[in-house]
C-alpha cells in the first residue's frame, strides 16, 4: 500500500506526506510506552505469564506486581527433587 500512495502522495502534498510517518512513529512510541511490559532479560517461557499478567498500562507500575517467577520457582522444585532424591537414596529398604 506504501509503495503505490507513496508516489501520489509525494506529487501531491510534497513533503507533508513524510509527516504521515512521523505521526505514526510518535503515536507508536507513545503505545509501547504506555501499553507493553519490560521483556529484556527474560527468558521466553516467561512471556506467557507476562503478558497474562501484565495489567493494562504498566507505565507507573512497579515491575514485581506483574513479574512472573518462573526461573525461581523452577530452580527451587530442581533443589527439592534433588534433597528429595538424597533423601531417599539414604534410605535403606
Amino acid at each position: 500500500m506504501i509503495g503505490q500512495v507513496t508516489p501520489i502522495a509525494m506529487t501531491d502534498i510534497g513533503w507533508k506526506f513524510y509527516l504521515v510517518f512521523v505521526v505514526c512513529n510518535f503515536t507508536n512510541a507513545i503505545f509501547f510506552w504506555l501499553f507493553m511490559p519490560e521483556t529484556a532479560k527474560r527468558p521466553l517461557e516467561e512471556m506467557n505469564a507476562l503478558f497474562q499478567h501484565a495489567p493494562w498500562i504498566v507505565i507507573g507500575k512497579s515491575k514485581d506486581s506483574y513479574q512472573s517467577h518462573y526461573l525461581e520457582n523452577l530452580e527451587r522444585e530442581i533443589v527439592e527433587t534433588k534433597r528429595d532424591m538424597s533423601h531417599d537414596e539414604g534410605v535403606v529398604r
